[in-house]
């Protein structure tokens, strides 16, 4: 056997050395991967949110468009707003089939209850339209044109503040939206 036949293999301290570099590099892998994994929860979380108060916001906006008689919880004051809003359905929406403009029923309010937005439809029980890992903390109506016979076309701006998710999850939302009733005020 000769010399150079004993110095072909690693010796221990090289093995050490190399087994050292990969438990560093898989660590630092590992730690990458679970910051990926982190962010896509809050990603989906964050689509989540956005995806139910789009749909609750543009159910709102939509029966607000084209409903009438828009009152506040006391009064619709466009500066402070109020959180708990109301107006007249174009529409038979009490289930009873009858649509009467002139009387107080068809009525739908919004309102914030235990962090979610309830709808409450006069003669009906209140119903969430958001769900319940969103946590509302806000949600202000600020109207304008709400008087009869004021000659001002009544408008409403929704703003909703809130969060979903917890721990590094968490995401923070503020949403607004602005809405006008198609009928002209006179």
């Amino acid at each position: 056997m000769t010399n150079s036949d004993k110095n072909k293999g690693f010796t221990l301290v090289e093995v050490l050395v190399a087994v050292s570099i990969f438990a560093m590099v898989m660590l630092v892998a590992t730690g990458a991967v679970f910051s990926i994994v982190e962010a896509n929860k809050k990603t989906h979380s964050l689509k989540s949110v956005m995806t139910n108060l789009n749909f609750a916001l543009e159910s709102m906006a939509r029966d607000m468009r084209v409903g009438s008689q828009y009152s506040c919880s006391g009064e619709c004051d466009p500066d402070f707003g109020t959180d708990v809003f109301s107006y007249k359905a174009n529409r038979s929406v009490d289930g009873d089939g009858v649509y009467d403009p002139e009387s107080s029923t068809d009525r739908i309010e919004y309102s914030l209850d235990n962090g979610r937005i309830f709808k409450y439809i006069t003669g009906l029980s209140a119903y969430p339209i958001t769900a319940e890992e969103i946590h509302i903390e806000s949600l202000r109506f600020y109207a304008v044109g709400t008087a009869e016979g004021d000659r001002i076309q009544p408008k409403v701006l929704i703003s909703i503040r809130g969060y979903a998710g917890v721990g590094v999850t968490r995401s923070e939302f503020n949403i607004q939206t602005t809405v006008s009733q198609r009928s002209i005020d006179s």
